[in-house]
């Protein structure tokens, strides 16, 4: 296998654990029921902090490192409209994670989370853009 072919295995792999750790954490903030407990709201957000310091943040690293690697290595430039589209679409992702934070923030101090299902919707829809983005090419 190629340097190339190895990197974008390493991309893939970081790209599919970093967005599927931010949907865990999604996914446990619209578990959490109206009536929890401080307890349980602690217990809750320790639980979210550590997949997203274990899981999610080593995860978004590796992709980008690997990312980084092949658009060096591919010749890739923003001129090229599917690699703008793409990356405007990363940072919609890279931005979902600070908006994700701060529900969890809130549901730990005030008991009253945030919209999860929102929040897993847009994920959704901006993984599947940006696979489609770099499927096509246009």
């Amino acid at each position: 296998m190629s340097g190339i072919g190895i990197a974008r295995t390493v991309h893939l792999v970081g790209v599919i654990f970093w967005v599927g750790g931010m949907g865990a954490r999604l996914i446990l903030l619209g578990s959490r029921t109206s009536g929890t407990d401080e307890s349980a709201r602690s217990q809750l957000y320790e639980a979210q902090r550590r997949i997203h310091l274990r899981l999610e943040l080593p995860a978004f690293l590796l992709a980008l490192l690997a990312g980084l690697f092949l658009v060096h290595a591919s010749g890739v430039t923003f001129h090229q409209a599917w690699f703008s589209v793409k990356m405007l679409l990363l940072l919609g992702v890279i931005l979902l994670d600070p908006l994700a934070s701060r529900q969890f923030k809130a549901l730990r101090s005030s008991g009253k989370g945030g919209r999860a299902a929102g929040l897993i919707a847009v994920l959704v829809v901006l993984a599947l853009l940006m696979v489609l983005a770099t499927l096509t090419k246009f």
